[in-house]
């Protein structure tokens, strides 16, 4: 009887995955609305061990006594991830910065904003955002 060998790479699945790729950053603002709607422009192939779509977003609140601002985007980004951790974070309290990540594994899943329950953030996000509530705070409320 002789016994099948397969290397790793024979034995791997197929990575077929797409994903919208894009970052306001660099794109602007289509990367957000798309052009219409329509975020064609943008689909990448999902490569290596990179097998969940993501939105990650940076957004921001102000209130007062009587009223709080709509959400403003400050920062987003679509793209192929190999860890992905849905939720939300926020902090602050008259000034909140929501730093939220939505997750999903199928093809162009990854067309929303990012406002579902999911979020990962790494530690430099968590300082770009504690940096980003410390000078919206200054901005808004001097002393």
């Amino acid at each position: 009887m002789s016994k099948e060998h397969r290397t790793h790479a024979a034995s791997e699945r197929a990575n077929d995955l797409w994903c919208y790729q894009c970052f306001t950053m660099d794109h602007g603002e289509k990367c957000i609305i798309g052009n219409g709607g329509n975020f064609s422009d943008y689909e990448h192939k999902c490569t290596d061990d990179r097998r969940i779509c993501m939105v990650k977003r940076f957004s921001y609140t102000t209130s007062t006594e009587n009223s709080t601002s709509s959400p403003k985007t400050w920062s987003l980004q679509r793209n192929c991830t190999n860890k992905c951790e849905p939720g939300c974070i926020v902090i602050g309290e008259r000034t909140k910065l929501y730093a939220c990540t939505a997750c999903c594994e199928t093809n162009l899943c990854n067309n929303g904003t990012g406002t579902a329950n999911d979020l990962t953030i790494k530690e430099i996000d968590l300082l770009l955002a504690l940096l980003l509530q410390a000078v919206l705070t200054v901005i808004m409320y001097p002393s």
